[in-house]
Formats: structure tokens, sequence, C-alpha cells
């Protein structure tokens, strides 16, 4: 009897892409809420997505930035420090350390990541072997501030390889957009758009809105997803007004 060989899991790995040159909300990444950095919230949130092996932040090498990964060593964070504006190559550097086949790629301006629509997202991305990219803002249909990007390993050699501009080496989601033909792209779509809300952390109105909404929902036994926030939303519609007049235009 010839046993068939277990075809291997491929293994996926989320890469929180974070530094502290922001501009907009200076050293946003380490600012407070509920008691814990946005870092450590996203990384907790993470931690109880079903479909990812290791959580790793991505930073750069500048002297800055020192402070995060003495930050993530603290929390058990794994880290990854590469280039500044070189995007590219960060990813695709901390993706062949960390020996990741799909990269998940998740901003520390989003501390309410929902790992439920993670898990979903990875598992259609699991089974889909032709997927280039994947992601849910193109068009947009989520509330900014859950968005996410997934790649193999793949991607990320040919875009290496490919792209020379340090424009598109920073910005390469948009030389993926500018390139259909070169990519099979996937986008998750909302059954109802509400693109119109900005759940993301770039103004200082963003935190007071987000702060609001820990101070709400967050427990220590529970992770709260997005449905729990549109219920509270719903009941406390005087919030959304914090940060409205930050709503970027994208559409």
């Amino acid at each position: 009897m010839i046993l068939k060989k277990k075809k291997s899991r491929l293994k996926v790995i989320a890469l929180i892409q974070a530094r502290m040159g922001s501009t907009r909300l200076k050293k946003k990444a380490l600012k407070k809420i509920a008691g814990k950095t946005l870092i450590e919230h996203i990384f907790r949130r993470l931690k109880t997505v079903r479909e990812i092996e290791e959580i790793v932040l991505a930073t750069s090498i500048n002297k800055e930035n020192d402070i995060l990964v003495k930050h993530a060593k603290r929390i058990g964070l794994k880290y990854y420090r590469g280039s500044e504006q070189d995007l590219i190559s960060r990813l695709y550097q901390a993706a062949k350390k960390f020996k990741a086949d799909i990269v998940v790629r998740i901003t520390a301006d989003c501390p309410l990541v929902d790992p439920k629509l993670l898990d979903e997202m990875i598992k259609i991305f699991r089974k889909n072997k032709k997927i280039d990219f994947m992601t849910n803002n193109y068009p947009p249909t989520l509330p900014h501030g859950l968005d996410v990007n997934i790649l193999p390993l793949s991607t990320l050699k040919q875009l290496d390889s490919e792209i020379k501009d340090s424009y598109h080496r920073e910005w390469f989601t948009y030389y993926i957009m500018e390139n259909p033909k070169k990519f099979q792209i996937y986008n998750l779509k909302s059954s109802t758009d509400l693109s119109g809300m900005r759940w993301t952390v770039d103004y200082p109105e963003d935190l007071i809105f987000v702060r609001k909404i820990f101070e709400a929902l967050d427990r220590k036994d529970k992770i709260f997803i997005m449905t729990d926030i549109l219920k509270f939303l719903k009941k406390n519609p005087k919030i959304l007004k914090i940060n409205e007049k930050r709503i970027d235009k994208i559409k």
C-alpha cells in the first residue's frame, strides 16, 4: 500500500508595517488606547486569527525606530528591520527571513483590524492558487481602517525584480492596480457599502474616535469585531461625527 504524502500547509505570516516617522500624527504607533499601544492592540487581535502562523513587526533601520523594536521585544513581538522608504524590499526580506509563503500586510494605523475578516480572506486566498494580490479596498466597501493586503512570496519577488522607481517601491499597491494584466487581483467586497466610515488612525480626531470604541467594547476575555462596532455606532451615531471631517475622498 502506497501512502500519499500529505501536502504541507502554506505558512502565512502577518507583517505589521510601522515606523516612527509619521507626519500627520507623530509617533502614532505607540499612542495609547485603553492602556495599550496601537501596536499592542494589533498584535493582540492578530493572535486570534487562526489562519496566521506568525506575526512580525516590519520596521526600518533608522535609529528613530529603535523604540519600536524595544517595544516589540517587551510585548513578545518578533521584528525585522529593513529600508525606510523601500517598502518592497522591507516586506520581501522580512518574508524570506521568516520563511513565509503568504504575507498578510497590516499597517500600524489599523488597531481595529478584524480577525474574523482576516480568517475569511486568508481561507479564500489559500483555496485560490491563482491570486497574485488580494485586497478589500479596490474599490473600498469596508470602513477605512480594516484594510488588508495579502500576497504570495512570488508576487513580492516579482515586484522586487520589476519595480525600479522609488515612488512605486514605496507605494507598490498602486503599481499592482495600474497593471491589472500582470496581476490576478481579488477584491473582497462587503454586501453593504461601509466605505464612508473612517476607523483608521492618522489624525488626533481618529485617535479620539478609536478610543471611544475601545472604551465601550474592549474586554480582556473577548476580541470585538466589525459587527460589534457597527451595532455600537448605530446606537451612538454622534461618535461618527468625531472624525467625519477627516474622511478620505477615495472613491
